[in-house]
C-alpha cells in the first residue's frame, strides 16, 4: 500500500520528523495510520499516533473504531506495512520491532470488512 505521509514527504523529512518525536517521547511508538484506499469506510481525522508500548492490537483497534463511529461489533481490519494483518494481543512494541519502518514509524493501514470479500 502507498501511504499518503509518504507521498507527501521525503524519506529524510519523515526520519527527521520521527527523531524529533522520539526525542520528546522515547518510550513511545509513532504510527501512521491510513485507511487502504479501496475499502468504502472513511477516513480518519489525523493519521499520526503516538501510543505506549504495551498498548495491544485490541487496544489501538477500540481507538481507530471510535474515531470511525464503528459499533463494536463490526470488523475492521488492521494491516502493517499494507500486507500482514494484524491481530490478536500483540503489543504495539511487538509490532514495531518486526515491522517498523526505515524512517522509524510503523505504518498501519486499516479497511472495513468488504475490502476482503468481493464488494471492492
Amino acid at each position: 500500500m502507498n501511504f499518503q505521509f509518504k507521498k507527501e514527504k521525503s524519506f529524510n523529512d519523515r526520519k527527521s520528523e520521527h527523531e524529533n518525536i522520539m526525542k520528546d517521547h522515547p518510550n513511545k511508538i509513532a504510527i501512521i495510520c491510513e485507511k487502504v484506499p479501496e475499502s468504502k469506510i472513511k477516513n480518519i481525522d489525523k493519521t499520526k499516533y503516538l501510543v505506549d508500548g504495551n498498548l495491544t492490537i485490541p487496544q489501538f483497534a477500540k481507538t481507530i473504531k471510535k474515531k470511525l463511529d464503528i459499533q463494536k461489533e463490526e470488523a475492521l481490519f488492521f494491516l502493517v506495512n499494507g500486507k500482514v494483518t494484524l491481530n490478536g494481543n500483540l503489543t504495539m512494541s511487538e509490532v514495531y520491532k518486526k515491522h517498523k519502518d526505515k524512517d522509524g514509524f510503523l505504518y498501519i493501514s486499516y479497511a472495513a470488512e468488504e475490502i476482503w470479500g468481493s464488494k471492492y
